[in-house]
Parts: structure tokens; sequence; C-alpha cells
């Protein structure tokens, strides 16, 4: 889990929107928080990608946490160089998990103006990484859509009498 000794103080320029490659601080929800006390902890997620849909704007945030384990792998960013930690804003070796992430609207709580809550940004080596991560989970969204679409014709023709 991410235990900050000092606060976090936000990133300079805290008033522009997120964008890719950007660290965050979020309430990811979690089965075993939310079992527990009922409400997530703030935590550093990492914004994969912003989008805007029907005249509002979401960001698709990774999970982020200190815990080095195996799950996960090849769907994970580590940040564990001081340097690297230091340009994102992050205090201890963390690793942003691909697989595991959520779509939120840009002014949910937690992620509005008036609670900035971006500490820092991705080095160009670590966002290189995010950028094959996330080209793994697309590739992987589309071929699982054409799967759905082959079986999808596949049962249209044999509910026309096609073998």
């Amino acid at each position: 889990m991410f235990h900050q000794p000092h606060p976090i103080l936000p990133a300079e320029d805290d008033t522009r929107q997120p964008e890719r490659g950007d660290v965050v601080l979020f309430c990811f929800p979690t089965a075993e928080e939310e079992a527990e006390i009922g409400l997530p902890k703030r935590r550093p997620c990492l914004v994969l990608d912003t989008f805007e849909r029907g005249g509002a704007r979401f960001v698709e945030l990774a999970y982020g946490t200190s815990a080095m384990t195996k799950a996960n792998r090849g769907y994970e960013i580590l940040v564990k160089q001081p340097a690297s930690r230091a340009a994102a804003g992050l205090h201890r070796p963390t690793r942003f998990v691909g697989a595991r992430r959520i779509v939120v609207r840009i002014d949910t709580r937690g992620l509005s103006a008036l609670a900035p809550t971006r500490i820092g940004r991705l080095d160009a080596p670590l966002l290189e990484r995010m950028h094959a991560v996330r080209a793994r989970l697309q590739a992987e969204a589309d071929i699982a859509a054409h799967d759905r679409d082959e079986k999808r014709r596949e049962r249209a023709r044999e509910e026309r009498g096609f073998p």
C-alpha cells in the first residue's frame, strides 16, 4: 500500500486537465478496502487515456500500488529509479497495473479543480513502457471484439439453416 510520511503536494501546474502519463491521487475502489472501512483510500494512479463522450470528459486510470507481486506481469509500469519516482511525485517504488483500471469523469470528486490531485508525470522511458502496455491492452480488446463478431456471424448462419 501507499503510506505517505510527508504530505503530497500537487504539481506546480495543477490547473490543467490530466493527460496521458500524469500521476494523480484518486480513491480507486477495491473490494478489500470497501469491506473493511467502506471508503477506498487515495492512492497514486496513472492516467492511461483521456477522452470525451457526450460532452463530458473522462480519464482512464491504472491502479497504483507499492506491493511488488508477480500478478499482472506484462501489464505493469514499474517506477523504481529515484529520478523517475521524483518526476512522478512518488516517494517509494510503485507499480501501476494496466490490467486493473477504471474510467471516471474528470469532474469526479477527487479529480476536480477544487481538489487538485496531480502529483507528477512519468519520465520518457516510462512513458514508452506505458504506451507498450496500452498497445497490448488495445490489441487484446480488438481480438476479443473480433472473436465476438465471428461467434455472432456463426450463430446467424446457423439460425438461417447454413452449416
